[in-house]
Parts: C-alpha cells; sequence; structure tokens
C-alpha cells in the first residue's frame, strides 16, 4: 500500500542521516555523499507513486464506467481526466475504513470500487464534464458523471505532493 511505501521511504531518510551524523569530522567525503543520499530520498519521496487497496468510500467526479451486477451492486472504474488549467477539475475523493483520506485531481489519479454504487449522469451542474471532446480514434466506454461506491476500493496516484491525508 502507499502507506508502506511511505514509511519505506522515511526508514531511509532517517538511515541517511543518522549515516551523515555518524561521521564525527563533518569535513569528509562521506559527510557530502550522505547529504547527496539525503537530497536523492527526498525528491524520491516527493515523486513518489501512492497506492491504497481497501474498504471505504470512493466517489467519482468525472469521466467513468460502471458495470452492474445487479440493480444496487457493481464495479466502478473511475478515470478523471485533465480538461484545461480554467477548467473545473475532475477527480476521486475517497475515505478509507482505516481513517485515511485520499483525494486526486484530473489525470494524476484512478481509481476502482466494488460494492454499492449510486450514479448519475452528468457534472452536478458544477461544470467538470463540460471539456472540449476530441475524437482521439479510441472507442471508449466511459461517460462523464458522479457516482459513489461503498466497497474494496482500489487508487492509484501519481500527484507530486501525494494524495493521501490524515
Amino acid at each position: 500500500s502507499g502507506e508502506g511505501t511511505m514509511k519505506g521511504i522515511a526508514a531511509i531518510l532517517i538511515f541517511s542521516i543518522v549515516a551523515v551524523y555518524a561521521d564525527e569530522d563533518f569535513s569528509g567525503e562521506g559527510t557530502m555523499k550522505g547529504i547527496a543520499a539525503i537530497l536523492i530520498f527526498s525528491i524520491v519521496a516527493v515523486y513518489a507513486d501512492e497506492d491504497f487497496s481497501g474498504e471505504g468510500t470512493m466517489k467519482c467526479y468525472g469521466d467513468m464506467s460502471i458495470s452492474m451486477k445487479d440493480n444496487a451492486t457493481g464495479k466502478l472504474n473511475c478515470r478523471p481526466a485533465w480538461g484545461s488549467p480554467s477548467a473545473p477539475p475532475q477527480g476521486i475523493v475517497a475515505d478509507a475504513v482505516d481513517g485515511s483520506h485520499w483525494v486526486t485531481v484530473d489525470d494524476k489519479g484512478y481509481g476502482d470500487c466494488t460494492g454499492d454504487i449510486y450514479y448519475v449522469y452528468g457534472d452536478l451542474n458544477l461544470g467538470y464534464c463540460d471539456r472540449i471532446q476530441v475524437d482521439d480514434g479510441k472507442q471508449t466506454r466511459l461517460f462523464c458523471g458522479y457516482a459513489e461506491c461503498v466497497g474494496y476500493m482500489n487508487i492509484h496516484c501519481s500527484m507530486l505532493s501525494g494524495c493521501h491525508g490524515a
């Protein structure tokens, strides 16, 4: 999960700091290498993707597909898209039963959820479906709308600052 990845990066960062301060004279080549290692691991931590899998509630605002098993349950496949700098964003807002909170914006994340689904076509008058549609030659079964799923979620985030909050 994303939490495990972030804990691993934090452990490496802490280890690097300890290694720098273990060098007693603070003037040698080892100190410079240690500082370089800290900077590299800090950059990796900022650009790291995050993933989450688990139970919770996921809300999708934007492009999606839905496969219903019956009148209330099915699978939501949320694929928010980027429009333009002035377009209202599409995205995912999710709350996991472990207390974690996840938010993705535009094409910097995606997710799916299997469980109880409620959905509507359109953008709830918020404007996130009003985007210029370009025919890229690929036929998809995506539509723009709002959906909420209570069930098992898989979320992927590629935002620079991360998507996971407490």
